[in-house]
């Protein structure tokens, strides 16, 4: 349930709350017969009732339509992890690890000023456990057609090499084509 809806729920669920205990004031004879009569039928003679009476119906309408609705899982994009299957059984690869893999492989292609990974994880059952987005700065050198179907070529090959998934979908998007040098820092260890 998305913010919006919560914030929907809680409103409603305040007006709930409000109306209820004027009921039991009512009820228990706390306000006077007279006084919620007169005011009762001032209301009803408003406006204002009206609108708010379909406001209130359309937002309930929408809260039970929202209850009966059915939301696919989301995928899972930090701190889950992978399971590749063994020989020993299972084995869990932590995402960041296969991200840090997939942003070194995509570096290397030649073209490739930087990159940025996102690797998502699906529930079991959901296909593919494994999608990937890369977001490409290529040089201007470089044909954009080329370099995005080799990073797709290289992760889907490394990842089936490396975990065992075979057919990782690569979604290559070049946000910026540059005549910038390669930003190339090696670390010395």
């Amino acid at each position: 349930m998305g913010i919006i809806n919560r914030f929907f729920l809680f409103v409603f669920a305040l007006f709930l709350v409000l109306l209820s205990l004027g009921v039991l004031a009512v009820c228990l004879q706390i306000v006077p017969e007279h006084y919620w009569l007169n005011e009762l039928r001032f209301a009803l003679g408003r406006p204002e009732t009206i609108v708010a009476s379909a406001v209130a119906f359309f937002l309930s309408l929408h809260l039970v339509l929202l209850s009966f609705s059915h939301q696919a899982p989301r995928a899972v994009s930090q701190g889950e992890l992978v399971m590749v299957e063994s020989s020993a059984g299972q084995v869990g690869v932590a995402l960041d690890a296969v991200r840090g893999l997939v942003e070194k492989l995509v570096r290397d292609v030649r073209g490739v000023r930087d990159a940025k990974v996102k690797v998502r994880s699906w529930p079991k059952g959901e296909g593919e456990p494994l999608s990937v987005s890369l977001a490409l700065i290529i040089g201007q050198e470089t044909n954009v057609a080329e370099v995005s179907a080799a990073a797709s070529r290289m992760v889907s090959g490394q990842l089936e090499k490396i975990l065992g998934f075979s057919q990782v979908p690569v979604e290559v998007l070049i946000t910026d084509i540059t005549n910038a040098a390669p930003d190339r820092k090696h670390r010395v260890v």
